[in-house]
């Protein structure tokens, strides 16, 4: 492993735990709609948890920490360069303070869709990154990242956390799943993609991922 990508990246993430005091709280997750965690992402696949071992890194400041690393066969990949074709580790924290991200699912068990960023030739995740189980997402979603959420990647997935929330661009959508009940994973994010509307105008709006096969997309007008 590149220690010194790593070293960099814990010793900022324990700075981080000294500025904030309560190492508990250390880690917080923003609501990623499933569309922006595949724009944003280095790499997406889909693929089985197989192992997990544990690796000492060396930081400047502190005791040594450990850096699990999680086996996986993966199955397809969604989105990522051409030497990451066959992801066969992801890297993560140990500490959960640093958002590393704990499998709890069984080994060799289902499959799991993986939104990953790359260190170098490396696969980083974190307890707030993509990681859902390929069985539970919805036909839209699958559909999504297949084809139809790369080209939504101009877009941008605003979510509404309190009212009165708005957006400020015409690429914007705005994404209110969770608004009331603060579960985000509601029927914008399991039905609907932030999309271009027409070739050149900027203009992005929600549209239905129709389950009628690629380009029948139903245009649902639902931007705000």
């Amino acid at each position: 492993m590149d220690t010194s990508k790593v070293c960099g990246f814990l010793t900022a993430s324990f700075l981080l735990l000294v500025l904030l005091g309560d190492p508990t709280a250390a880690c917080s997750c923003a609501p990623r709609h499933p569309q922006s965690a595949y724009c944003y992402a280095d790499v997406v696949i889909r693929g089985k948890f197989v192992g997990v071992s544990k690796q000492q890194v060396n930081i400047s400041i502190g005791e040594p920490v450990w850096w699990m690393r999680h086996e996986i066969k993966t199955t397809k990949v969604y989105k990522g360069p051409e030497e990451m074709q066959d992801v066969r580790f992801l890297h993560t924290p140990a500490m959960e303070s640093l958002c590393g991200y704990e499998h709890k699912g069984p080994l060799k068990g289902e499959e799991y869709v993986i939104a990953g960023m790359l260190e170098g030739d490396r696969a980083m995740i974190t307890a707030c990154s993509f990681i859902e189980p390929w069985s539970q997402l919805s036909f839209a979603q699958k559909r999504g990242l297949s084809s139809d959420y790369s080209k939504g990647c101009n877009c941008t997935v605003v979510p509404c956390n309190s009212m009165p929330c708005s957006i400020t661009s015409d690429n914007q959508c705005l994404w209110t799943d969770g608004i009331m009940s603060r579960i985000w994973d509601g029927f914008q994010a399991k039905r609907l993609a932030c999309l271009p509307r027409g070739e050149s105008t900027g203009l992005c709006t929600w549209q239905s991922l129709s389950t009628q096969g690629p380009g029948s997309l139903r245009k649902i007008l639902l931007r705000q």
